[in-house]
């Protein structure tokens, strides 16, 4: 007589025997010494940066520097990071759907990580008309300096621009497309329950896995490429763009952060039941990432790696969650297109009315919800928002200089933001005392 075939379940549970489960994983002990070289590549990038600008700005050696050592390291970097998402996206999303016992529990896990996420986009993008309402940064800017941002944005770009823009571009249909597929991918397996089911899971788990061991040889490199990073930044587009538009840039950052302290810190205090303090120390190394690459999707497997070992969150939820937060939970992009749009309203004296400030607040919170986590994706929705309040287009070339040091902000952010949400909604699965993995 044939012996039974074994249930989905325990075959989800030995795909990974060499991990412990997920509430006694040990912590990275590279960790703590790999935030301290962050750090370290972050100054001394900046600090290069700035005197590279000031005093060798036009320099053969630092021409040469960039292009032999900086760009390629960032590059490389990138290129890593963006091998890494497909296989870890598709496999987080499957599993970690797959892990779901039954289709009302998929349910409520989607609209719990729905739930949450709408509500803190609604709230970034209160928080960025509260602000720019407040201090109207948009007052502030001398209009003959606002004519040369102006005209400045008409002049061409650089081909190392475009060529970034474009490769960035060039990911946001293939990623969304993944993304819908994974979840079709993992609800089918929801419903199956056979020996190849269990294959297809144990499968995998192990490129999850395998995915996770590459990452912790790439963020070896991480430090320098932070260094690169930063020196790049500060060399090509300098400070004193940051002094004309220092009370848009103050506005944004401190709506940003507002974002963090007022929602997150709430959502994984009140909701998760985690202190702000153990959830700062877990996130810290996805943050500087994000802050760096200005890319969600670029930082998914550093913060899938801090949501599992650090913060120690169910694997099915982590991974639905963050995988699905790429394109669908960022609450920086709210915030920074609220303020982005009200800052140019001011600056041509064109003051929006309490309804066309609530299309603002609708269209940034949407947008919070639906867009591509790549540098400059914010871009298209501002101009957008522009239009369909009748603010002159041409407004959004007061901002292009500096939206890449935003864009690090925002990024930052959203990835923050994603792990809060992650945290949330593994508490709210505990206490709804669901059957486990």
């Amino acid at each position: 007589m044939s012996a039974k075939p074994p249930s989905i379940n325990p075959m989800i549970e030995t795909a990974n025997p060499s991990l412990p489960p997920s509430g006694t994983r040990p912590r990275n002990r590279f960790k703590p010494h790999l935030q301290v070289w962050l750090l370290g590549g972050f100054l001394l990038g900046m600090g290069g940066g700035t005197l590279a600008g000031l005093f060798a700005g036009d320099s053969p050696a630092t021409a040469l520097l960039m292009h032999w050592f900086v760009k390629p390291v960032e590059q490389a970097f990138l290129f890593a990071l963006f091998l890494l998402i497909v296989p870890l996206l598709v496999s987080a999303i499957v599993s970690g759907i797959a892990r779901i016992r039954n289709m009302a529990g998929m349910r409520q896990l989607l609209v719990s990580t729905l739930a949450h996420m709408l509500a803190a986009s609604v709230a970034a993008a209160l928080i960025g008309l509260a602000m720019a309402n407040l201090f109207r940064p948009g007052d502030v800017v001398p209009a003959e300096i606002g004519q040369q941002l102006l005209a400045a944005s008409h002049a061409p770009a650089s081909p190392g621009m475009i060529d970034t823009l474009f490769s960035y571009a060039a990911v946001e249909r293939p990623i969304k497309i993944v993304i819908i597929a994974s979840v079709l991918a993992g609800m089918v397996l929801t419903f199956l329950r056979t020996r190849r089911t269990g294959h297809v899971l144990a499968t995998s788990e192990r490129v999850f896995d395998a995915g996770m061991h590459v990452l912790a040889h790439v963020a070896r490199l991480a430090p320098v490429a932070v260094a690169c990073f930063m020196f790049d930044l500060t060399l090509v587009f300098g400070w004193h763009l940051l002094l004309y538009l220092s009370a848009y840039v103050a506005v944004v950052v401190a709506a940003l952060l507002l974002q963090i302290a007022l929602t997150f810190f709430a959502v994984v205090w009140m909701r998760g039941e985690v202190t702000p303090l153990a959830f700062l120390r877990g996130v810290q190394e996805p943050a500087v990432i994000a802050f760096c690459t200005s890319s969600s999707n670029a930082t998914l497997p550093s913060a899938l790696r801090a949501a599992e070992l650090d913060l120690r969150l169910p694997p099915r939820v982590a991974r639905l969650v963050l995988g699905t937060g790429t394109i669908a939970n960022q609450g920086g992009t709210a915030i920074y297109t609220a303020v982005t749009v009200l800052f140019i309203a001011q600056f041509f004296g064109m003051d929006l009315s309490l309804g066309r400030q609530g299309l603002v607040l609708v269209v940034a919170a949407l947008a919070g919800m639906g867009t591509i986590g790549v540098p400059a994706g914010s871009l298209p929705t501002v101009a957008a928002v522009l239009a369909l309040t009748g603010l002159p287009a041409e407004g959004i070339g007061l901002v292009i200089g500096v939206d890449r040091l935003l864009d690090m902000f925002r990024t930052m952010v959203n990835v923050v933001g994603d792990i809060a949400i992650a945290t949330a909604v593994s508490h709210d699965r505990r206490k709804r005392s669901l059957p486990k993995m």
